[in-house]
């Protein structure tokens, strides 16, 4: 059992890293809210900047977690070790990817116009709808667990996991359903925003189990040893799909008919970052490593999802500015041809960074307050 309330150095220094980014953060949140979106990059040609990918992220660790954890509803008994803490990853990778999307709005009191005026055509409006749905399932799970009430929590869960894949598809759609912006890669877009969950939620689950028995110097048991063995080699088998599925988007779109699809990816292709950080790192290495048992291993699994998280993230960046670049019109003049340039700011990191310190922050109150390594029933 983890020793969820050790209070040693460690800790007070953890507690200082969130409490100085949560400052950034709200210096960055009240400029953005005083000032508008003046204070971004974004511009007429790139609506979208780092908020979208970083929201997309967010999103896509908390669908990732909670179809990780359907594991345990298929029979898996081992799974149910890391149910408590995977659905509760899931609650606060989606409160921080809701606070992205509400900032993102400009004035956060228009998340209230999707409730007011609903739009059945209109994918965004589904999408609010699945994630109210679906952060309700998540809390009614997370109290079954708590309670122990077996019989319940696997309705729950496979409900939970359901609403992700909704969720995260119906995310997919509404870049996919862009029918002028074919880089975003149409049907074909929401199975790859599972296949993206389930690498991001996988890694940073892995990656937040491992770090915290290490950092509290607890022996892990055989059992949840076991488990996160098992969850490497299933992250390894799907970063191999993802590194094919990648191969063959990436081709496709070089080779497109259509110019501006062309353009987004020639314009990726040629950016070193792309290769090192998606590629190389955040795709091919985990991939060997985790794939090879003889570096399989604990300490092996914490690096490699390290690296995976930070190529995924960069690859929801490349995913979403890249299919921005080029203008579908190139006779507007307020345009920039043939490619447009968006560059980050620091009140977009800022507030980037009070996401990440929000979610931080509820995780660590979790550990030492909601027993985070407690396992349930299985019938």
């Amino acid at each position: 059992m983890v020793k969820e309330k050790s209070t040693g150095a460690g800790f007070y220094v953890w507690i200082g890293i969130i409490s100085l980014a949560l400052a950034v953060g709200v210096w960055g949140t009240i400029t953005l809210l005083v000032d508008g979106h003046s204070t971004t990059g974004a511009n007429s040609q790139i609506p979208w900047g780092i908020f979208v990918p970083s929201y997309v992220f967010f999103v896509a660790a908390s669908a990732g977690c909670v179809i990780v954890a359907l594991g345990y509803v298929l029979g898996i008994k081992k799974f149910a070790l890391v149910l408590k803490r995977a659905v509760f990853l899931a609650i606060v990778t989606l409160v921080a990817g809701g606070i992205l999307i509400v900032l993102d709005l400009g004035s956060p009191e228009k998340a209230f116009n999707f409730l007011v005026s609903p739009n059945p055509n209109s994918p965004m409006w589904w999408m609010s709808i699945f994630y109210s749905l679906y952060f309700i399932l998540l809390l009614v799970e997370f109290y079954l667990i708590s309670k122990n009430d077996s019989k319940k929590l696997h309705v729950m869960s496979l409900l939970a996991a359901l609403s992700a894949i909704a969720v995260h598809s119906t995310l997919g759609a509404i870049f996919g359903f862009a029918s002028v912006r074919t880089y975003f890669g149409g049907a074909l877009s929401p199975v790859y925003f599972i296949l993206i969950a389930i690498i991001i939620g996988t890694a940073l689950l892995l990656l937040v189990t491992i770090l915290q028995y290490k950092l509290t110097r607890t022996p892990m048991s055989p059992e949840l040893n076991g488990v996160m063995l098992d969850l490497g080699k299933l992250l390894g088998v799907v970063l191999g799909i993802a590194i094919f599925f990648t191969l063959w988007k990436d081709l496709a779109g070089v080779r497109s008919t259509l110019a501006t699809t062309a353009l987004g990816y020639e314009h990726v292709l040629s950016a070193w970052w792309y290769w090192v950080f998606v590629i190389i790192l955040g795709l091919i290495v985990p991939f060997i490593l985790l794939l090879n048992p003889k570096t399989r291993n604990l300490n092996s699994i914490a690096i490699t999802s390290v690296l995976v998280l930070i190529g995924m993230f960069a690859a929801r960046v490349e995913f979403t500015i890249g299919g921005q670049v080029a203008p579908v019109v190139a006779d507007l003049k307020h345009l920039a041809f043939p490619l447009g340039t968006y560059s980050v700011t620091f009140v977009e990191i800022a507030v980037v960074l009070f996401a990440v310190a929000v979610a931080a922050l509820l995780y660590t109150i979790g550990t030492r307050t909601l027993a985070l390594e407690k396992v349930p029933k299985h019938d």
